[in-house]
């Protein structure tokens, strides 16, 4: 009997250029006499639209609709514009030629300029070549066992009438607020790819560039083609770093790397969706022998959130009976990066908010006596879409070459961090006898609910909106030898000795500072793992390289350092002498140094 496996199952993730928007180009089968029209807007529609509006209307779209908003051209290796599939939840419309207002089952993953096309589809169909190299839920976050997947919870409520025979119980039962929450627990990292959501941005740059190739005109995040001026020596295959402006400095911290997947004069196809914004002229450089490249990630207000996709065959392989689930919107809320001796670094999403899904589970319709008794909901299954399954051979980083579609090639072959190539340091000095430590990482995120039209059931969150960022982190030290320590009154005691750590606790971060506000300054922490020449995580607490400095005065309030809250050094029978330390910090940043490109 065949059945669904954990073992046949995956999860893969992408980042979305606007919240909701899961990246995604498919070219869909067109209806024979199907609707058609072009997009009605100036300004066009940024990535983020929850509806659009179209005229131009041949035939006549209808709620429940698939439509493709993107025009296609040529054949898959030809150059076209970005294009996405959505349904039709709810219409405004004039009627025949006049302007259709749409409003969508997830918002737009792309920017789309006036007159593009809008054509009816009923199938996922088309240049299946094409379409398999437009699969971006592609990467994983690292080796895992356990997601709690983030289906929606269907809040129902009875309701009591008086005048009813009902008694003491509920009359009727209406559903109430969704919501979508799920987690991964005990990711063993593979690389930094999951390390950046809970925190902010991560920016790339190749250790060698060459070439001077820069942009004609400028980019949003979220497109996947970009135009070149002039004679730019970039073919297909080339790796390229697209950086902050005229410049190779990464200024902004804008600065990120992708492939150029197919080469059609000056209009290079991306790999990947951006991460950034680029200004006309910015710089665009090739890779030249790259050995490594080196990423940082800095903390944002406004965190990138991301699509997930489940995939889930059933034990006899048959394709048919493939389970897809596509979640979108979410945000890492709460998160977790843990090592204890004998083991390996793990990270854990532990808490992400979602604002929708979609599903592969088509239309139910009545059949005989079964248990849709009432009349058909055939064109009505809630939250059913039209997307690609991430399958085995999608998974990793995106198409590895620029001949070929995703081949699995991708998926990572490095090895974890672990614990025993480790080094903490507090105060600029190395703790050797760290026995385990655990970073936690809370956004305060909150889903929020507006008056506004969802359509289809729907009644999740309009939005996810972050709030207060909160640090903290905890961990097991066995103090050092007590010889490097003295007992000499005011004497010259070391940052690394045996009472350092119960010396801090009381200073509580003032080292005397000129001003009241400058004191305060609290302490640096540092955590790097490396794999060998050029392959670290660094882990820097704060993420300013002045700030928390313990002999400076002037550094100011917004730049503190860790703060210890407890430090008990109670009496046990652990010999030598092992404490339990708990601190608060208010910023961090992480860089990675790998063989890794493409960051998502």
């Amino acid at each position: 009997m065949a059945v669904y496996r954990s073992d046949q199952a995956q999860l893969t993730f992408a980042t979305e250029a606007a919240q909701g928007g899961d990246p995604e180009m498919i070219e869909g089968t067109l209806v024979g006499s199907g609707a058609t029209g072009v997009l009605n807007s100036t300004s066009g529609f940024k990535a983020g639209s929850r509806s659009i509006t179209v005229d131009g209307v041949s035939n006549t779209f209808v709620v429940g609709d698939f439509i493709r908003i993107g025009t296609i051209a040529g054949t898959a290796a030809q150059t076209v514009v970005e294009h996405e599939i959505r349904r039709i939840e709810l219409m405004d419309s004039a009627g025949g030629n006049s302007t259709n207002t749409f409003t969508l089952d997830r918002p737009l993953a792309f920017f789309h300029a006036n007159d593009e096309e809008v054509k009816e589809i009923d199938a996922i169909g088309g240049d299946a070549t094409r379409n398999d190299k437009d699969k971006y839920i592609t990467f994983i976050p690292g080796v895992y066992e356990t997601v709690d997947t983030p289906d929606p919870e269907m809040s129902f409520e009875g309701r009591r009438f008086l005048g009813t025979q009902s008694k003491r119980n509920w009359s009727v039962a209406y559903p109430g607020q969704q919501t979508l929450t799920g987690s991964v627990s005990g990711i063993v990292l593979l690389n930094g790819w999951p390390l950046r959501f809970p925190i902010g941005k991560v920016t790339t740059i190749p250790n060698a560039v060459t070439g001077s190739a820069t942009l004609n005109g400028a980019v949003k995040k979220g497109d996947v083609y970009v135009t070149l001026s002039g004679s730019h020596g970039v073919v297909a295959g080339d790796i390229i770093a697209i950086y902050d402006a005229a410049n190779t400095s990464n200024t902004t911290k804008t600065t990120e790397v992708r492939r150029a997947e197919i080469v059609v004069t000056n209009v290079i196809k991306l790999n990947y969706p951006l991460s950034f914004d680029h200004i006309t002229g910015s710089y665009v450089r090739e890779q030249n022998s790259a050995s490594y490249y080196d990423h940082e990630i800095v903390e944002t207000n406004d965190l990138d959130t991301v699509s997930w996709h489940i995939h889930m065959k059933e034990s006899s392989e048959d394709t048919d009976k493939n389970f897809d689930r596509r979640y979108v919107g979410g945000m890492i809320g709460s998160s977790t990066i843990t090592a204890e001796e004998g083991g390996m670094v793990t990270m854990s999403w532990d808490s992400v908010n979602f604002l929708n899904m979609v599903h592969n589970q088509a239309n139910q319709t009545t059949v005989g006596t079964n248990i849709y008794s009432g009349a058909s909901i055939s064109a009505n299954m809630p939250r059913y879409g039209l997307m690609q399954a991430i399958d085995t051979d999608d998974v990793g980083m995106v198409k590895q070459t620029a001949a070929t579609a995703n081949d699995g090639s991708g998926y990572p072959n490095t090895q974890p961090y672990y614990f025993s190539q480790g080094q903490i340091k507090f105060f600029g000095q190395e703790f050797a006898r760290i026995r385990s430590f655990s970073i936690s990482i809370s956004n305060g995120e909150e889903p929020r609910y507006y008056l506004g039209r969802q359509g289809n059931r729907a009644r999740g969150p309009y939005e996810i909106k972050e709030g207060p960022r909160e640090y903290s982190m905890s961990c097991s030290v066995v103090l050092p030898d007590a010889s490097l320590d003295s007992n000499v009154a005011h004497g010259s005691a070391t940052q690394d000795g045996a009472l350092e750590l119960f010396r801090q606790l009381l200073l509580e971060g003032d080292y005397g500072g000129s001003t009241a506000a400058t004191a305060r300054a609290g302490f640096t922490a540092s955590l790097r793992f490396d794999r060998g020449t050029n392959d670290y995580i660094i882990i820097d607490i704060p993420g300013s390289t002045t700030a928390g400095s313990p002999t400076a005065g002037s550094n100011a309030v917004n730049s503190q350092g860790i703060f210890i809250n407890t430090a008990p050094h109670g009496l046990t029978t652990d010999n030598p002498f092992q404490i339990d330390v708990d601190m608060l910090f208010r910023s961090m940043k992480i860089n990675i140094r790998d063989t890794e490109p493409f960051y998502p």
